[in-house]
C-alpha cells in the first residue's frame, strides 16, 4: 500500500462520517426536545472524527514515496 492509498482510505471514511453527519442533522429537524442533546453530541463526536481523518488524508497526501 502507498501513502496515496492510504490517504484515499482516510477520504473514504471521512466521505462516510459526513454522511453520517448531514442524516443526523435531517433527523435532528424533527427530532423531540428531549433527543436534541443527544443528537447535538453525536454530530460533535463524528464531525471531530471527520476532521481528524481529512487532516490525516491530508498528511499522508503530502508525503512522496512509495510503500510504506
Amino acid at each position: 500500500m502507498t501513502y496515496k492509498e492510504w490517504s484515499l482510505q482516510y477520504r473514504e471514511s471521512a466521505d462516510i462520517l459526513k454522511e453520517k453527519i448531514d442524516a443526523l442533522k435531517i433527523e435532528k429537524k424533527k427530532a423531540p426536545l428531549s433527543e436534541l442533546n443527544g443528537l447535538d453530541n453525536r454530530i460533535k463526536i463524528l464531525s471531530e472524527m471527520y476532521r481528524d481523518c481529512r487532516e490525516t488524508e491530508y498528511e499522508l497526501g503530502k508525503r512522496k514515496g512509495g510503500a510504506f
